[in-house]
């Protein structure tokens, strides 16, 4: 049986589950992705491309903190400064984010196919009025922040944007074209909903705290 799960960082147990019962499909979210201090960051991607064994350590974020360059909210710990370098340099060599992500995802040996909702850059940012002003930041700045009340409504900003053909494929390829919906974060709403408008029959099942047997009766239950 093949499936496609749609999950930001939060779904990597989930994932892993998940590939021990069928053929799976991990659709990442990319508008939380942006450019940071040269390189790409994509933190849903590399959240489910994260070393287990790896040891946490920050020494590139450390050395540019010393430096004073670069955004904070941007810096990560260092395997994930290694993938947006490998990503970076396959970037610059005319791949596109999803052969990138393919890469990747077979040098960690993942149990399951990884997919970027989108090759194309686009990215989730908020209106907020603070000393600087009236102005757009990055969903992820605005988190960093620390805001207080409700969030202001995000909106995608992009010269063109589209969900891959390869995730199309997927998704139609999947049990009574579904797609498993893991979190409720603004990435992964817009990412539904942009598969929705991709491929209007598919079907969305909210599997965030469910066990596997109950997915796995959701997934194959007829429509």
């Amino acid at each position: 049986m093949q499936l496609v799960l749609l999950s930001g960082g939060s779904g990597v147990g989930l994932a892993h589950e998940l590939a021990g019962r069928c053929e799976l499909t991990v659709v990442a979210p990319t508008t939380r992705d942006s450019w940071a201090d040269g390189l790409k960051r994509c933190p849903d991607l590399d959240a489910f491309c994260a070393d287990p064994d790896a040891d946490v350590t920050y020494g590139v974020a450390g050395a540019l903190d010393a430096l004073g360059f670069g955004a904070q909210w941007q810096r990560g710990n260092d395997d994930e400064m290694a993938l947006r370098i490998m990503r970076t340099e396959l970037l610059h060599a005319d791949f596109t984010l999803t052969e990138a992500a393919t890469a990747v995802a077979e040098r960690r040996q993942l149990p399951f196919r990884l997919l970027p909702l989108s090759d194309d850059r686009g990215e989730l940012h908020v209106v907020v009025t603070d000393d600087d002003g009236r102005r757009a930041i990055h969903l992820d700045e605005h988190r960093a922040s620390l805001p207080v009340g409700d969030p202001p409504e995000p909106s995608l900003v992009a010269m063109t944007w589209a969900v891959t053909d390869a995730v199309v494929a997927a998704v139609e390829a999947s049990e009574n074209t579904t797609v498993a919906v893991n979190g409720s974060g603004p990435n992964v709403v817009h990412a539904a909903a942009a598969i929705a408008e991709r491929v209007p029959d598919s079907r969305f099942i909210d599997v965030a705290g469910h066990g596997l047997a109950d997915i796995m009766t959701a997934v194959t239950a007829p429509r």
